[in-house]
């Protein structure tokens, strides 16, 4: 078991108390002992010429875990593992092997690669051929030369008919000629049957080059079709090739774990399950697990150099449970705010129609799955007569601030109408966890290289399948986010500012001050894009509004308690 690393002395392991259960895999903040274990790897990958990876390149960042084991004799030692592949290879010395069975994916999968880079050449062959070629120019220049005679003809029928036109105003300012109405009247259908006929002529040209070409396309179709199968069957093969076990000696495959379609891809290769598995296979008792992101953050997703995260949600939650049956594991610990004042939210404002709330952070907007005390429960409650009691928008449970409530759902519905319209101004105050500079140049500042004390983010932002709720910058299928932002002062490590977002989007703010292309500056106490503290340091400061009855424009402030 050479993958086993032993702390140096006993007493650097046992500096912190070892912990009661196995913490849950998916707390934000690992344990004190884990910690202690990434700090001695984060060591070992200092010396980066070992491990033949570029960990600054773009989306040259690393996921790495470690886990904190006891071994022979109660001795303590941790386990390491990287997620998916380190400097293209799954097996790298002093790390865990992959989870899967190499002997079972070489029976089939070389064969398999094999046919595929067979269909990608069929494909390659008929998309590039000359014949499929010359069949596009072909149509393409028919096109054109049909595109050109309607045209001409739509020219001569349109003189045509100003001259029809003109010769019936003659007629009505005369006597009426009606052999001279007939004959207008015959000429105007004959000029839509001759562009009937041009039009159907030209279709069956057309048709003759677009049935050679459409026989060449479905041929292409179809091996794309085949090769579609190919790759699925080999993904549910190699699949059924990750074998894990837990302490109860039960075994499984990924696939049990996703009856209703193919797992996401590189499930069971992140850190985590590489480092269970190695652990139950060698009679190691786990004890306590943490993982970390290492250099270059991803262009999609926010990632920090040296940060804590949890296990993925969307590849680890549905096969960790498995792995870890027989290992007492402690529940989630959600950090944050504790909430336990009775008396919230505050009304800051009030009347016949609707409320303004000073909600504190630790509170959710609206009840969720595992929690269901919330604002609204709690105003559904004081407010017993108020049958349609509605939050016009929300916050995050770890935000604090200002949230508006109506009280009727014909004044919910006009209240959402001016967000839908952007009339609502809304301003928040963050604590940024790094002072943002003055003279460099960030790529939220402008192009001239000068520093900027505002600026405008537009990065667009969907949530991340594989890891729920956390949300991504995509350009492809991310909905428009815009927001506003503003240094009010800076600190020696931080930066308070101003947020004014112009559209609502999930962790909008969150996300735009932590990304890469955003503020690359996470909000204090972020336990999502950043680290996590007591409370995100971030407050819905001001609202303003049109009062849907009264027209009255109407402005709130809350004191900011950070």
């Amino acid at each position: 078991m050479s993958d086993i690393i032993y702390f140096s002395s006993p007493a650097a392991a046992q500096s912190v108390d070892l912990p009661q259960g196995f913490p849950s895999p998916f707390s934000n903040a690992p344990h004190p002992v884990a910690k202690q274990a990434a700090l001695a790897l984060q060591q070992r990958l200092k010396n980066r010429q070992a491990w033949q990876h570029n960990f600054d390149a773009p989306d040259g960042g690393k996921m790495f875990g470690v886990l904190v084991v006891r071994g022979a004799n109660d001795q303590l030692g941790y386990l390491a593992a990287f997620s998916g592949m380190l400097g293209g290879n799954c097996r790298v010395p002093g790390f865990v092997p992959p989870l899967f069975d190499q002997q079972a994916v070489n029976d089939f999968l070389p064969a398999g690669e094999a046919q595929l880079k067979v269909y990608e050449g069929q494909i390659s062959a008929l998309q590039n051929s000359a014949a499929l070629g010359r069949l596009h120019v072909e149509l393409e220049r028919l096109q054109q030369q049909r595109d050109a005679e309607l045209a001409a003809l739509t020219l001569v029928h349109r003189h045509r008919k100003r001259s029809r036109r003109e010769q019936r105003q003659q007629l009505n300012q005369s006597a009426t000629d009606e052999a001279l109405l007939v004959r207008l009247s015959f000429e105007s259908q004959q000029d839509k049957r001759e562009l009937r006929a041009l039009q159907a002529d030209w279709r069956e040209r057309l048709a003759v080059v677009e049935e050679k070409s459409g026989l060449i396309e479905q041929q292409i179709a179809e091996l794309k079709r085949t090769r579609a199968r190919l790759s699925n069957r080999l993904h549910r093969q190699l699949f059924k090739a990750y074998y894990m076990t837990n302490r109860l000696g039960e075994q499984a495959t990924i696939t049990d774990f996703f009856t209703e379609g193919l797992p996401p891809g590189g499930t069971g290769d992140c850190a985590a399950p590489k480092l269970i598995q190695y652990a139950h296979r060698h009679g190691l008792m786990p004890l306590a697990l943490a993982e970390f992101w290492w250099g270059a953050p991803p262009t999609e997703g926010v990632r920090h150099h040296g940060h804590y995260y949890p296990a993925c949600r969307g590849k680890c939650n549905p096969i960790l449970p498995f792995m870890l049956k027989g290992v007492e594991v402690q529940s989630r610990q959600l950090t944050g705010h504790n909430f336990n004042d009775a008396t919230a939210p505050e009304v800051v404002y009030e009347d016949d129609d609707l409320l303004v709330v000073n909600k504190p952070s630790g509170l959710l907007s609206v009840p969720g799955k595992e929690i269901t005390d919330s604002v609204q429960t709690r105003l559904q409650y004081r407010y017993p007569d108020a049958a349609g009691l509605l939050l016009v928008h929300r916050l995050d449970m770890s935000t604090s601030g200002l949230l508006l409530v109506a009280k009727q759902r014909v004044i919910h519905k006009a209240l959402q109408r001016q967000f839908l319209q952007r009339s609502i101004e809304k301003r928040y105050v963050a604590v940024l966890s790094k002072r943002l500079p003055v003279d460099d140049v960030n790529s939220a500042f402008n192009e001239r290289g000068s520093a900027m004390d505002n600026g405008i983010i537009e990065l667009p932002l969907r949530v991340d399948l594989d890891d729920r709720p956390r949300q991504i910058v995509c350009y492809t299928h991310g909905k428009p986010a815009i927001t506003r932002w503003q240094v009010i002062a800076r600190g020696e490590n931080t930066t308070r500012v101003y947020f004014y977002p112009h559209t609502g989007r999930t962790h909008q703010l969150r996300l735009h001050a932590a990304h890469l292309a955003g503020l690359n500056a996470p909000i204090m106490g972020d336990e999502l894009y950043g680290e996590p503290l007591e409370r995100l340091l971030l407050h819905a400061e001001k609202l303003c509004f049109d009062h849907p009855t009264t027209g009255r424009r109407i402005e709130i402030t809350a004191p900011v308690p950070f």
